[in-house]
């Protein structure tokens, strides 16, 4: 029995004015009163996700920042996932040479050296406006706590530096192609997926009773951990391989949900009556 559906934001529960649609919103509300857990996963700060709950009324465990925060349901802190500062300082060494767009994440807050006609367009997508840090470089050596480091631009560039990356750092990092021009460094073992398995077991669920879906390349670590994992019909084919079922929204899923609990309901009233 699924007991537990995770949803990614942008691109999959979030439609392109970053608001639930009033379909979802009813998907989800059959989820609460189901007493069916939910959790959304995203790439977007913790607060921003309870910002979107709050909009929505309802109450959800969160993996923020593509796994590096967990939080309960209540909003308490469960557990995060750091990079170590000389490590930043590095990976943002080797993004010095690239012409992107360079948003370095805390918990709470991104920071950024400068504003420029391409970071305010980053910025259009956020709920929260980003902190001018001129020193963000000599910062990540020092006292800046970091959990990634986001980089936007042309999808080439980013191609290119996420292969420099990989050369250099590549078995100290993890990388995400999580958006169309979007490139997130990540602490090694930081992922969705990861901080899932962590979580269910907090809960005490099996990965068979958990339900995923998203759209992204920092979703593909979510879908290797249960049976029940759906892809946005959208997303990128290499995407969409990895998932066992394609969907054209979260409501659907939630179908897939019900129907599938109920025929294993049926399922054990039968084997109960032999």
């Amino acid at each position: 029995m699924i007991k537990l559906i995770v949803s990614d934001l942008d691109g999959t529960l979030l439609d392109h004015s970053k608001k639930v649609s009033s379909r979802e919103q009813a998907a989800l509300k059959k989820v609460k009163e189901a007493d069916i857990l939910l959790c959304l996963a995203s790439g977007r700060m913790n607060v921003e996700m309870q910002q979107v709950l709050e909009e929505i009324g309802h109450r959800a465990y969160s993996v923020s920042q593509n796994g590096a925060f967990i939080h309960l349901e209540d909003g308490s802190f469960l557990k995060s996932q750091l990079f170590e500062p000389e490590l930043a300082y590095q990976v943002y060494q080797l993004l010095k040479d690239f012409d992107v767009v360079k948003i370095v994440c805390s918990g709470e807050a991104n920071y950024i050296t400068h504003l420029t006609p391409a970071s305010d367009e980053v910025q259009s997508r956020t709920f929260r406006p980003f902190i001018i840090k001129e020193d963000i470089e000599q910062s990540l050596q020092a006292e800046l706590p970091i959990c990634k480091i986001s980089t936007f631009g042309d999808i080439q560039i980013l191609l290119a530096l996420k292969a420099l990356i990989e050369e250099k750092l590549g078995d100290q990092v993890e990388l995400f192609i999580s958006d169309k021009d979007c490139l997130d460094i990540m602490p090694r073992q930081v992922s969705k997926g990861n901080s899932l398995l962590v979580l269910i077991e907090q809960l005490g669920l099996k990965p068979e009773e958990i339900a995923c879906v998203g759209d992204s390349f920092n979703d593909v670590s979510m879908f290797g951990i249960t049976p029940h994992s759906f892809a946005m019909k959208g997303a990128h084919p290499e995407v969409k391989q990895k998932a066992n079922y394609h969907v054209e929204s979260v409501a659907e899923v939630v179908d897939h949900v019900f129907a599938y609990n109920d025929k294993y309901m049926q399922e054990q009233k039968g084997s109960s009556i032999v």
